[in-house]
Parts: structure tokens; sequence; C-alpha cells
């Protein structure tokens, strides 16, 4: 593969606070954080910091973030396009090589920690599914669907570009085949368990690749429990606790059509023992309180409550009151399995939110574990938003 670089490369100079940052390893700039080339149009350039001195590649935007940094590159120029986003492309799947298997889903592709910001990529068997909230990486689809669809051997490739955040850099929100023929649905295995993608219609890019960790988790703790799976979506943890020998699984979620998957893929997987409530979480835990349901294992997994620093108070109180809730249900020696998906949550105060939950309850609440995405969603520690998942396990110790 090539990478041979411009005779004359596209620039931008970083001013000298914005250079520090970069230097530390931040990746997103600003508008007036760049003192000399112009951001406009979108394109790939080099970044130089306050004396002129390299600091790699970088995805210029007319957007509110105007430059996304994409980590080094050698030689002194900007690669052409392929050159680029095929070698980035081709280390990320090499990262990944343990999880392509012909039923593997994995992330291959996780924006900034893999030096493509603004690129989500996953796999789901023979069907790629992708996600981009970024001009420059929505130009160069061109480049990129072919490489992966046939690297990968894809049957298809769909976009799910279906998220808010593409209207910030003046793209659409829209959902598409890219590639390949149209697969409305297929199937992964995980940790011995079959599950359904819906990839045009389920959440994300059609399943949460991220709790692979929890899911294994709960599978290990559920022999002889009772289980409780709230916000359960489509009912993966119900599934992995039935066959880690669970003697019940109750999922609960708002809806009807995941629920009817969760019942399905239990049969499928040949599980006995899985019971669904179509209801309000907060309404199903206070009729489990009033009715003095205890459950030994509860895996409490809500939406992001706090989709931008404004929302926080209020998540706070939320996070605050489910756990509280979820706590009360514990059997002793219970075990409850919390979950965070929003990164404007840190784990610290996450787990202060927990702690103040647990306070006042006439038993104590160990804390025995902290989870969080698995190794194909990797974490750059100078880029916090990479570890937006933080999960804990606690239990009531009586």
């Amino acid at each position: 593969m090539s990478t041979e670089t411009t005779p004359s490369a596209a620039e931008v100079q970083l001013s000298a606070k914005a250079s520090g940052f970069a230097r530390r390893g931040q990746p997103w700039f600003y508008d007036d954080d760049v003192v000399a080339g112009s951001v406009t149009p979108a394109r790939l350039v080099r970044v130089l910091d306050e004396g002129g001195r390299d600091l790699g590649l970088g995805f210029t935007s007319t957007g509110r973030l105007a430059l996304r940094l994409c980590g080094p590159w050698p030689g002194a120029g900007v690669p052409d396009r392929e050159s680029f986003f095929h070698a980035r492309l081709a280390a990320a799947i090499e990262r990944r090589a343990s999880w392509l298997g012909p039923e593997d889903g994995v992330r291959l592709v996780y924006g900034e920690s893999d030096g493509l910001p603004g690129l989500v990529l996953d796999r789901y068997g023979s069907v790629l599914v992708l996600q981009s909230t970024c001009a420059v990486v929505e130009q160069s689809l061109d480049a990129i669907v072919p490489f992966v669809a046939e690297r990968l051997g894809a049957e298809s490739v769909v976009a799910r570009n279906d998220v808010a955040a593409r209207k910030h850099e003046g793209l659409p929100e829209e959902v598409r085949l890219l590639h390949g023929r149209r697969i409305e649905q297929t199937s992964i295995v995980e940790h011995g368990v079959r599950h359904t993608v819906r990839l045009f219609a389920g959440h994300k890019t059609g399943f949460y690749l991220d709790q692979r960790p929890a899911r294994e988790l709960v599978q290990q703790l559920a022999k002889g429990r009772r289980v409780l799976d709230l916000f359960c979506y489509q009912g993966a943890f119900s599934r992995n606790a039935l066959r880690g020998g669970a003697v019940a699984a109750v999922a609960v979620d708002q809806s009807a059509d995941a629920l009817q998957i969760a019942r399905d893929d239990a049969a499928a997987n040949g599980l006995q023992g899985l019971t669904t409530h179509e209801a309000n979480v907060f309404d199903f835990l206070r009729a489990q309180r009033e009715g003095n349901v205890q459950h030994d294992l509860i895996v409490l997994d809500p939406p992001a409550f706090a989709k931008s620093r404004r929302e926080l108070e209020g998540a706070e109180r939320g996070y605050r009151d489910l756990n509280r809730q979820a706590l009360r249900l514990l059997a002793p020696h219970g075990f409850l399995l919390t979950c965070t998906c929003s990164h404007h949550m840190t784990l610290l105060r996450f787990e202060e939110l927990v702690r103040q939950a647990a306070a006042g309850l006439p038993f104590r609440v160990l804390l025995q574990k902290r989870l969080g995405a698995g190794p194909d969603h990797p974490v750059w520690i100078s880029h916090p938003e990479s570890e937006y998942l933080k999960v804990l396990l606690v239990q009531r110790q009586d």
C-alpha cells in the first residue's frame, strides 16, 4: 500500500495553548484554536503546532468541532484518501483479528481510538454496519466501503446514520444500504448464546456490543439465581443468565417488539424460565417493592440519561432513584449489576451516586467489580469520552 504524500500539503496551525493540549492527547479543537490555515472545506490536513512542528493529521470541519486529530502519519504532507483510510482500517481490523469468526459480533473501528474520528464500524458475521458523524468520513465512503467489504467478505454494508450528532456536520439522518444485498436481520453468537441483530431497526448499530464483558459476568454469576433484567431491550442479559443456570429471568422493557425478540431468542437457544413485562421500569420497581418481591441478581442498564452536560443534574436524580429502588429488591447476598452509558457521567461520580443510593439501607453494600466496554472498544487514556460505559457490580452483605 502506498503512503506517498502530496508535494504540497494542506496545513492548519494551532495556537500555543491548543498545541499544548494536542501534545497531551486532546483530539478535538474549535475554530478559534486554529490560527493559520483554513478549516474549510472539510478535508484531511496536516496539523502543526505553534512553532510549525508536526502534530500529525486531522479532519477539518465547518461544524461545531473545527478539527479532529487523527494521530501521526509518516512524512510531511497529506496522503491520498485511499492510502490513509486503507492503512487505518487495516490496522483496526488486525487489532480485532481474534473476533472475526463467521458468527462473531465485534466493533472493528471505534472513532478516535483507532485514529478515525467520526467513524464507527461494526461487524455482525457477514454484515457490516457503519456510522459516520464527520463530513470527511462521509465524503470518503467510496474509499472506505469497497475496501472493508472486500477485505472482510461482507454480504452487506449498512449505514446506520440515524444519529443526531450528524446535524452538527450538516449531514442528514438516514439509514441506507451501501453495498450488497439488503438483509433485515442476522444473528451472532457470543458466550455460547445466539442473539438476533436487527440491522435497519435495532438500537445503535443493531446490538449493544459494548456490554460483552458484563454479559459474560452475568452468565458466570447466574447459577441458581432469580434474575431481574431491567431496560432489557431484546433480553441479552436474560439469555446469558439462563444460559448460566438461572432458575428464572424476568425481563422488563417498554418495547413490545424488543420483548417479542427476547422470547423468540430464548426459545431458539433452548432456554426455559424467561418471563417478560412490557412496563415502565420506575413503575415496575415500585410495584415490586410494594409486593415485597426479591431477586438474587438484578441488571440495571438504562439508556443514557445525560446526553449533554445540561442534563446531568436530572440524570443524577434518575440514576440515584433507580439504584436505590433496585438495591431494595435484592435478596440477602444478592448482586446488582448497574450501568451508565453517558460519557458525561464519570466513573467517580457514578460510584458516588450508587453510594448515595445505598445510604441508610438496613444492610451493607459491597463494591465487587468495575467493568467497561470490551477490548474492541479501546479507551484512549487522554480522551475520556472514549470510556463512556461504566458498569459496577455490587452485592448486598447482611
